[in-house]
């Protein structure tokens, strides 16, 4: 069963480097999927262009795979933020074929500083995020 509650997905082919000997898709290549997800979804929310203060550090990433993805999938990656905390936000993704779904992923990132030390997450990219997902500034 597809969860409803995903406001951003992207669409992304499975690549013939992406598969493994056995012929299904290696199960790293999904935390890259995710990734390119995840981009997508912070252009989308207009939160990367000419900003210097952008960072963030993944804390925190669990995958449960559920069916093998195969050469010749056409993938979609849904991702929302279920979570706003004061420094860190939690994150969902789902990657799927058509009504197959071949994996739940969640990822806890931290908001980081220049010198790469925890901070608070700024004040626009909390406002953007939490209206667009209709969660929450602060949970």
């Amino acid at each position: 069963m597809l969860a409803m509650s995903f406001r951003f997905s992207i669409e992304l082919p499975v690549r013939w480097k992406d598969i493994d000997a056995a012929g299904i898709l290696n199960n790293a290549v999904y935390l890259t999927l995710v990734e390119q997800a995840r981009y997508g979804y912070f252009r989308h929310l207009e939160l990367l262009e000419g900003r210097a203060d952008f960072n963030f550090l993944l804390g925190e990433i669990k995958a449960r795979y559920l069916a093998p993805g195969r050469a010749g999938m056409d993938l979609t990656i849904r991702i929302r933020t279920s979570r706003l905390g004061n420094k860190s936000f939690d994150q969902e993704y789902e990657v799927a074929c058509g009504q197959l779904l071949l994996a739940r992923v969640s990822a806890r990132l931290v908001w980081a500083d220049a010198s790469l030390s925890s901070c608070v997450i700024p004040a626009e990219v909390r406002s953007r995020i939490s209206t667009f997902e209709s969660i929450p500034e602060r949970s």
